[in-house]
């Protein structure tokens, strides 16, 4: 169906499939008879086989011998019959909004959507809700999770490798009140109960509400417009891509066009335990967002040698250039020996410990876990995957030292200072970051060759020295800052949209030409995302409606985060001082912060819980509501 405009007359012109007949001829009531209407994705009705009836037109002939059917409006150039056979592809439901309150008996059914407090309880909304999330807060964490390893970094990474350990303990054990590894463990399980990890939730539950008790039921999320999609879509690229692959924003469906983005994040929506605590409800648990483009495996190599010989624990290198640092045999062991960056699920399921006394293992001396990024999101670039293994140092203990795991008294070793996870988050996107040297001697797996090269790196895989790395005057990257660059494209990338698929608002800015901001240290942004929320198993329940505003002030991170240029790169450096600002709502204009996350003073008691000093909110915020 389409609207026809005819002078001053609107015309709503219906054009009906033999089914459509049959139901108005059968229907008692045409007002019942509809219940949602349905846009097209003007997709070409492939079943029909004739030409446009203008044949001398030949811009009019469709390439397919089909016609784009008339529902998608055009009432000159096509024809009004609908081919009886056509099924639409995507479809929008759209249901007409209402004041109407659906009622229950004597009671009110509502989707509630539940945020916890600073006090840690949790409070319900319904109808509508607005949420702001401050990701400068999150990137902040980042730095101080990776901070609890600085004796692994401290030599090459850091501006100040004398005294930034002790900086970093003064910080830990003053500001914070961490002094062991207990008082730590407890500090992360602080930030955990308020939904602070590896991901930022900004919404704790989803119930159901009939009057009396809150329910947990399977819930959906309708996005809001076309930007709402595009939006989610372009903080969610973790979510979509398997094995650390990434496609960043996706342009197809729309008129625009460009290169893809790879993005760092992932949005997570969680299920939680039904009423009877017998199955899980879809996504009614808590909703988060946080660094996820990375996948885990290993890497088996041989060659190993030091980047760094000065360090007291030096960064390792491999550079598999021949049978004795890689396979033992010719190179067609390489399609049945996993070497070099082996999955997790190949190597805890395909690879026994026997298999490494075999041919092609035999020079394969060191494995290593690891995360990857595969950053090769264009056809056509030589651009090879980035690579963040744990240190040697935390890998290397005695027999003696080794701790049983389980049951089974299965060994391991404690290579983190708790068992926490987001300890181990923290090691990990503390990590340096490595590439495999493809060029054009074809050293490293892309044409399965027998030889495999990994080097710290910069840009573009270059291979980058330790003593200018420490010098500065070559960069670094780590999991985390990796992730914090590609970031910093997909916010300046959205707000350099001109178009409806994307939209930010409130502060937008940026450092590109029309965008507000006086540097590229020196931006805000501010990307909304709505979602109508349904109960899949309540229909009646009133939808309640949550927009969610992803605010990033770079400002604010760089107080704590230097931010250079070096080499024609710009990076951000974890390691350089103890400077933790948690600017929370205040990081537009920087009025005031908290050096403790979980709030200003919070370790000697202060009543500013998850605020800063001047009681701006940490985290998220609830701006709007209607409070159950």
């Amino acid at each position: 169906m389409a609207y026809i405009t005819s002078a001053t007359t609107t015309t709503l012109e219906l054009q009906l499939t033999d089914e459509g007949r049959k139901r108005i001829l059968e229907s008692k009531s045409l007002v019942s008879l509809f219940e949602k209407f349905a846009i097209s994705d003007g997709d070409i009705d492939y079943r029909n086989t004739q030409q446009h009836a203008d044949t001398n037109n030949t811009t009019n002939d469709s390439a397919q011998l089909g016609y784009l059917p008339y529902v998608t409006g055009n009432l000159i150039n096509f024809r009004k019959q609908i081919n009886n056979g056509y099924k639409q592809n995507n479809i929008i439901w759209a249901s007409p909004e209402s004041n109407r309150v659906n009622v229950k008996g004597s009671e009110t059914t509502y989707v509630a959507v539940g945020v916890k407090t600073t006090n840690g309880s949790v409070k319900y909304y319904r109808d509508t809700l607005e949420l702001d999330v401050y990701l400068h807060d999150y990137f902040v964490l980042n730095k101080l999770l990776a901070s609890k390893y600085i004796s692994d970094h401290k030599d090459v990474l850091s501006s100040n490798p004398t005294t930034i350990e002790g900086s970093l303990d003064n910080y830990f054990n003053d500001t914070l009140n961490v002094l062991t590894s207990s008082d730590y463990n407890s500090f992360l399980n602080d930030l955990s109960e308020f939904g602070i990890s590896q991901y930022l939730d900004f919404w704790d539950s989803v119930k159901v509400y009939d009057g009396a008790n809150f329910n947990s039921e399977d819930i959906k999320l309708v996005p809001y417009k076309d930007f709402s999609y595009y939006n989610a879509l372009s903080l969610a690229g973790g979510a979509f891509m398997p094995r650390g692959e990434h496609m960043g924003i996706d342009f197809s469906g729309t008129y625009l066009k460009g290169l893809n983005v790879a993005s760092p994040f992932s949005l997570v929506f969680s299920p939680s335990l039904n009423n009877d605590g017998n199955r899980y409800t879809k996504g009614s648990g808590e909703a988060g967002i946080g660094f996820e483009a990375f996948s885990m495996g290993y890497l088996n190599c041989g060659g190993v040698n030091n980047w760094n010989e000065s360090s007291t624990a030096p960064y390792p290198t491999f550079n598999m250039s021949n049978k004795e640092t890689g396979w033992a045999t010719e190179s067609d062991d390489t399609t049945t020996a996993f070497i070099g960056f082996v999955t997790a699920v190949d190597m805890e399921t395909s690879v026994d410990v026997e298999t490494f006394g075999e041919l092609g293992y035999s020079n394969i001396t060191t494995t290593i876990p690891t995360a990857r990024i595969v950053l090769n999101i264009n056809k056509g670039t030589d651009i090879p995957p980035t690579y963040y293994p744990i240190k040697l140092k935390r890998l290397s203990q005695e027999q003696g030292k080794y701790q049983n795991i389980n049951a089974q008294q299965a060994k391991g070793i404690n290579i983190t200072h708790t068992t926490h996870p987001s300890d181990t988050f923290g090691l990990l996107v503390g990590g340096l970051e490595y590439t495999s040297n493809w060029n054009t001697n074809q050293q490293g797996l892309r044409s399965s060759g027998q030889y495999f090269g990994i080097n710290p790196s910069k840009d573009n895989a270059k291979v980058v020295d330790p003593g200018r790395v420490a010098a500065q005057t070559e960069p670094y990257y780590t999991l985390s800052t990796r992730m914090m660059k590609m970031a910093d494209d997909i916010f300046v990338g959205v707000a350099s949209q001109s178009n409806n698929f994307w939209m930010t608002d409130t502060y937008s800015g940026g450092f590109r030409s029309g965008l507000s901001g006086s540097s590229i240290n020196h931006y805000n942004i501010s990307i909304p995302v709505t979602w109508t929320i349904y109960s899949k198993n309540s229909p009646s329940a009133a939808p309640c409606k949550v927009t969610v505003r992803f605010k990033f002030n770079k400002e604010a991170v760089t107080d704590s985060i230097p931010y250079n240029n070096v080499s024609s790169q710009n990076y951000y450096r974890l390691y350089d001082d103890a400077e933790f600002k948690f600017y929370g709502a205040a990081g537009e204009t920087k009025t005031s912060f908290s050096p403790d996350p979980r709030g200003f003073g919070y370790a000697s008691g202060a009543s500013t819980t998850w605020t800063t000093s001047g009681g701006d909110a940490l985290f998220r915020k609830v701006i709007t509501g209607q409070e159950i």
